[in-house]
């Protein structure tokens, strides 16, 4: 299993958020930095993938409906990948 950890502090504007999740699950270069572009990459991931999102409530805080639409995203891409699984710390 690949495990993944992003540290959800610090994201303004909303594409520190886009490049933080790029970096770290080496999306491909023509990665779109919007939540269709995030929600289909992360259909995608074809190998057992835990991704553990620390401090979410900072993003949350710094990016308010941003940061709860892309939680939504995030969580419907998980319901979709049997190999995606999610933590929101």
């Amino acid at each position: 299993m690949k495990d993944i950890t992003i540290d959800c502090r610090g994201f303004v504007p909303r594409s520190d958020l886009h490049k933080a999740f790029a970096d770290a699950l080496a999306f491909p270069d023509y990665y779109g930095n919007n939540l269709d572009a995030l929600h289909d990459c992360l259909t995608e991931i074809s190998e057992e993938t835990r991704i553990r999102l620390l401090h979410w409530e900072d993003a949350e805080a710094s990016l308010g409906s941003y940061a709860r639409a892309t939680k939504r995203a995030i969580l419907d891409a998980a319901l979709e990948n049997t190999q995606l699984a999610v933590m929101f710390d």
